[in-house]
């Protein structure tokens, strides 16, 4: 906000939480015993989600098994979800940046309103790779260190700032 000083900038304090508290007020209106509880949860999911997701080595072969070879060099195995019937790999490609999901049975599945569907293999590529040519890239175009330098300079010469 134009002429707008540091102070009239909101705090993270000031701002309302969905029962209208300020985050300041709502921990400081309960006591020392359920704060510290509060953050033992917090810690406790932090945990949680990190084994599930962020432990493990990356599988490529999912997907090996749906795309040819020369179409993987885009992609980044980002983390897997251990599921009751089965697991779920997730690789976000790197240009277009978005997921694919697959598992190990050769199915792909859409992601949306907090659950997965189950969805045919090849409309789920489709959808990863749908405006890639806007994006003066291939399937076959490799997300690699080469790709991200002249992404960058590109970008420095339209007067963009690069924060890496």
């Amino acid at each position: 906000m134009p002429g707008a000083s540091v102070s009239d900038e909101p705090s993270i304090g000031s701002l309302p939480t969905r029962s209208g508290m300020t985050y300041v007020a709502a921990m400081t209106a309960i006591n020392e015993e359920d704060r510290q509880e509060f953050i033992l949860e917090i810690s406790r999911k932090m945990d949680a989600f990190r084994e599930e997701h962020l432990s493990d080595e990356p599988d490529w072969d999912p997907l090996h098994a749906a795309l040819p070879v020369k179409h993987c060099d885009g992609f980044m195995w980002m983390y897997r979800t251990e599921r009751e019937a089965d697991t779920i790999e997730h690789y976000k490609h790197g240009i277009t940046r978005r997921y694919l999901h697959l598992d190990h049975g050769g199915h792909a599945y859409l992601y949306g309103d907090g659950e997965y569907v189950e969805t045919p293999v090849g409309i789920a590529v489709e959808i990863v790779f749908a405006d890639i040519a806007s994006m003066g890239a291939t399937r076959e175009t490799a997300y690699d260190e080469a790709y991200v330098l002249e992404k960058h300079r590109t970008a420095r010469e339209m007067g963009w700032t690069i924060i890496s």
